[in-house]
């Protein structure tokens, strides 16, 4: 799988996740307005090191990476339906795999708190090849 062949996997992925209303989340590249109330995400895509899985005429190349996705609540709303959006999404994504993608192991990680919101990211390892 190209680089491209694999975000549009990872991408496909989180459309067909049923645990918050496709408006809700933010994709890379697209215009997204975040809605006033209630829970949000944002996906981020990132490649990181290639390496290599084996050898013939050239090396055989595995490539890595994350996917980060950043979930949004306002201050004081309660971290319940939060807890439930990781979970749903770390159950969406670990252990995954579809063509040469798969995810492993995931987290969810409290990233802090401003006066506008409390991120969340739910991460998860991928590897492709």
């Amino acid at each position: 799988m190209t680089l491209e062949d694999t975000r549009i996997a990872i991408t496909e992925r989180m459309r067909s996740f049923k645990g918050i209303s496709s408006e809700r989340i933010g994709y890379p590249n697209l215009t997204f307005n975040p809605p006033d109330t209630g829970l949000w995400c944002r996906l981020n895509i990132i490649f990181g090191k290639s390496l290599i899985a084996g050898l013939a005429e050239k090396p055989i190349t595995r490539r890595t990476g994350t996917i980060n996705i950043q979930c949004f609540a306002r201050p004081n709303t309660g971290t319940k339906e939060m807890s439930i959006l990781n979970t749903a999404l770390l159950e969406h994504f670990e252990y995954f795999s579809v063509g040469h993608l798969e995810f492993s192991e995931g987290e969810a990680v409290h990233a802090g708190t401003s006066n506008d919101f409390d991120m969340y990211n739910v991460i998860v390892g991928f590897r492709v090849n």
